[in-house]
């Protein structure tokens, strides 16, 4: 039986979330800084102040993912346009590539922590289903958790939701602005000179003179 046809998202969740907190590298990803405690606990025991929010984030190679990040982002859209006979999918079409630079350019802070704890929920709920992180999981593991937030696409309220609806806008946005997306998918061959006007058979209208 499919995990889809057993699950209620608003209930399961809190499983994940409860039982996340007792799993050694549960995910790839950064607990993210909002609806967090006042401290949290470094792996090595100490205590260390959450950033407030606005907060400056620590300079990195200019990129919004980390290299783990961006490697999920490639397997979440994939899964969401695969490659097939016809064309390549999102990953050959490098929308991970162009969602990091939307992300790094973006000035709306809300946008930005929707998608870090988004891409950590999503990975919880990899880790509850399957045992595994979406990374790891196979095909059809991934399209089973996504096939969830899909069922359950009105409950705006959860942001994993709202994340699965932002990660499917920018990766249509992403593939089909691709050379792969216009050229090789939708075979937009460019614009062409007419030599000759053609025109329309239909009648010229009587008039009313």
């Amino acid at each position: 039986m499919s995990i889809t046809d057993r699950i209620n998202l608003r209930q399961d969740r809190q499983q994940w979330i409860k039982t996340s907190a007792g799993l050694v590298g549960a995910s790839v990803l950064p607990l993210p800084a909002v609806a967090s405690p006042a401290v949290q606990e470094k792996p090595e025991g100490t205590m260390e102040p959450v950033p407030k929010p606005g907060a400056s984030a620590p300079k990195s190679s200019g990129k919004f993912f980390t290299p783990a990040q961006h490697a999920y982002v490639e397997e979440l859209s994939e899964t969401i346009i695969p490659a097939d006979s016809h064309s390549g999918g999102a990953k050959a079409a490098k929308v991970a590539d162009y969602i990091d630079q939307r992300l790094r350019e973006s000035q709306d802070e809300e946008e930005k922590a929707l998608w870090r704890k988004g891409m950590r929920l999503v990975d919880l709920m990899s880790k509850h289903f399957h045992g595994k992180s979406f990374v790891e999981s196979s095909s059809d593991e991934r399209i089973e958790v996504l096939k969830v937030l899909s069922d359950n696409y009105n409950m705006r309220e959860l942001p994993e939701v709202r994340f699965f609806q932002a990660l499917k806008h920018m990766t249509t946005q992403g593939y089909y602005t691709s050379k792969i997306g216009i050229h090789d998918e939708l075979e937009y061959k460019g614009n062409r000179i007419l030599q000759e006007y053609v025109g329309c058979d239909d009648p010229t209208p009587p008039s009313n003179a």
